[in-house]
């Protein structure tokens, strides 16, 4: 009993001691080891980890090269698909704006919409089918087409890393800017491996001017006898520029009234200083906002069956993509109106070339947009011009008027010097005594009044001579005395006999005198 009871304390004691005594004892070497391939795998597992995260990272933000060229193809493969699918078999737009759609309701809208807008141009071309071993216009799907648009979209990511890094700002805030990017892009390829390859013919850079290409490029198999109408044409031409309108006024006038609705929010709050006011209304995007009207008004033209609708279509692609410009480089509802009517004539243009490419809607927008920019940079430099040669006139004017008042008043001094002149040379006249004149009974002088010829005077002139010499007369002094002259008197004039006159004798009577007297 009492071994039993001793067991009985060791096991007790067993339970109750710790259990760091319970361990078997382990090499040092065996227990280094081991905790080494521990670390080792914790290290592994970290970096995987660390590696993992910056990828999701990446990826969320939407900023890496490889990320932007993921959501480029993606979304081209998917508009790709949309459009060429025998079951949907959809036209190009309807597919450009419906994956846009998708996209721009994802989560991540805000980082990958810009780049899946790219993806979208680049999936809604048309002419990878249109090799030299299958017919126009075929919309087989294959292996070869999605290799095309992996080699497109490579090259257009790149070009888009280019542009959103280099600090020249290429086309910043312009409408079409991610169109443009894609055109251009497909330019590369069509140069480089499609046209040298023959995966793409060379014609679709004129495709209109050997085929049948109507306005805003609907495509025709008849003949150009049966096909061309004048009326037809027109009234295509004429929706065409309606419906560029119609979304590039109202998407851009509805991105500017919610702008001024949030500046004015804005305003409101910093005037109250009010923390209780709700939150500040959410900005629009300005890729989503003219997408989401027009695709709207798309399926509203469809319901219609009219049967220009694909020409509408690409009016309202156009239209979107210049509302999508910025708001500093369109600020009014005038000016998206006037960009939308130059980016239609563009449109219109440009129908019979580059038929099927990629981007070229978003191409024509920015050529309407950088249109505008120069016929208003050319209207300013005009006004600028016109106001400076008013300007050099006026100066002009002003000179001449400078310069002829000089010669006026040397011409009123001068004038003024010859008057001067005639006045002191009047009073020395008037003072030389006059000669008695011996009359004779052969000369008979007329003794009509003549009138001095002077020079004709104006009235203020006249004024001014009898104030100089009114002045004269009173600043200088008459030197010389003026001498009293006797007036002409004839004894006829008068019964009286004056000083000086005596009875006229014969001169053979006065020598008789002077005989007497000398007796």
């Amino acid at each position: 009993m009492r071994q039993h009871e001793n067991l009985l304390t060791l096991s007790g004691s067993d339970e109750d001691s710790d259990p760091e005594d319970s361990i078997h004892a382990i090499h040092p070497e065996e227990q280094r080891v081991s905790s080494q391939l521990v670390m080792n795998k914790d290290d592994e597992s970290s970096a995987f980890i660390r590696n993992a995260r910056h990828i999701l990272e990446d990826f969320r933000k939407g900023t890496a090269w490889w990320v932007q060229f993921s959501t480029i193809y993606f979304a081209a493969v998917l508009t790709y698909s949309y459009t060429n699918s025998r079951t949907s078999n959809s036209n190009v737009q309807i597919s450009i704006m419906t994956v846009i759609t998708l996209i721009g309701a994802s989560p991540l809208c805000g980082t990958h919409l810009t780049t899946a807008a790219i993806g979208t141009f680049v999936g809604g071309q048309n002419i990878i089918g249109s090799t030299g071993l299958e017919t126009l216009g075929a919309t087989d799907i294959n292996l070869v087409s999605y290799l095309c648009l992996l080699w497109l979209s490579l090259i257009v990511s790149w070009i888009w890393s280019y542009v959103m890094n280099s600090s020249l700002r290429i086309l910043d805030g312009c409408a079409g800017r991610l169109g443009t990017t894609t055109f251009f892009g497909m330019n590369v390829v069509m140069l480089t491996v499609w046209g040298p390859l023959k995966v793409v013919d060379w014609n679709r850079y004129y495709y209109g001017l050997v085929h049948v290409i109507h306005v805003a490029e609907e495509d025709s198999s008849v003949q150009l006898a049966s096909a061309w109408s004048w009326t037809e044409e027109a009234e295509l031409a004429i929706g065409y520029v309606l419906a560029v309108l119609w979304l590039g006024v109202v998407a851009g006038a509805t991105r500017i009234f919610h702008h001024r609705y949030v500046q004015q929010w804005h305003q409101n709050k910093s005037s109250l200083d009010s923390p209780n006011l709700s939150q500040p209304p959410a900005p629009l995007n300005n890729i989503l906002v003219p997408v989401l009207l027009s695709l709207l008004s798309i399926l509203v033209v469809n319901a219609t069956q009219y049967r220009h609708a694909p020409g509408l279509y690409n009016g309202f692609a156009v239209g979107a993509y210049v509302a999508m410009a910025s708001l500093q480089k369109i600020p009014t509802v005038f000016k998206f109106f006037t960009v939308s009517i130059v980016a239609a004539g563009w449109g219109l243009t440009l129908t019979p070339f580059f038929v099927g490419f990629a981007g070229k809607s978003g191409f024509t927008s920015m050529l309407g947009h950088v249109t505008h920019i120069a016929i208003e940079t050319l209207i300013v430099q005009l006004r600028q011009k016109r106001r400076r040669q008013q300007q050099q006139r006026q100066r002009q004017q002003q000179q001449q008027q400078s310069q002829v008042q000089p010669r006026l008043t040397e011409s009123q001094s001068s004038q003024l010097q010859q008057e001067e002149v005639n006045i002191q040379k009047s009073p020395q006249l008037s003072q030389e005594p006059q000669q008695p004149q011996q009359l004779s009974p052969s000369h008979h002088h007329s003794r009509k009044h003549h009138k001095p010829k002077e020079a004709f005077y104006t009235k203020q002139q006249r004024r001014q001579q009898q104030r100089l010499q009114h002045q004269r007369q009173q600043l200088e002094p008459q030197k010389q005395p003026q001498q009293q002259t006797t007036p002409l008197h004839h004894r006829a004039w008068s019964a009286e006999p004056k000083a000086g006159d005596g009875v006229w004798q014969h001169p053979l009577e006065e020598d008789d005198e002077n005989e007497n007297h000398v007796v």
